[in-house]
């Protein structure tokens, strides 16, 4: 998991305040809960979330998940599908780097 979050990156952005860090962590779970649902309804608009999820990441430094993201917003058709669900697995991912980070914070 190590690997799936930057953490110079991370403490870069938050200025290495770990209060801001965890309150980010807790923001952008409340955000993936949404943008989860999309990903899973057929004929969402989960490029809408897809994209918003990227700049998302790229802000924390969850640079997997966002070329996951941008993977799938620049499929067409049929093959969005294996798309959206490489970036699910990634998303599940960085969560639990981010789980992993808080976890080690406290």
């Amino acid at each position: 998991m190590s690997g799936v979050l930057d953490r110079t990156h991370f403490d870069r952005m938050t200025g290495g305040d770990l209060a801001l860090q965890l309150e980010v962590i807790g923001l952008f779970r409340s955000q993936v809960s949404g943008w989860d649902a999309e990903f899973s309804k057929p004929g969402a608009n989960w490029r809408a979330a897809a994209h918003m999820l990227k700049g998302s990441a790229r802000g924390i430094g969850l640079a997997t998940l966002a070329l996951a993201c941008e993977a799938a917003e620049l499929e067409p058709g049929p093959s969005s599908a294996e798309a959206l669900e490489h970036l699910r697995a990634e998303l599940g991912e960085a969560l639990a780097a981010l789980e992993q980070f808080a976890a080690e914070a406290r």
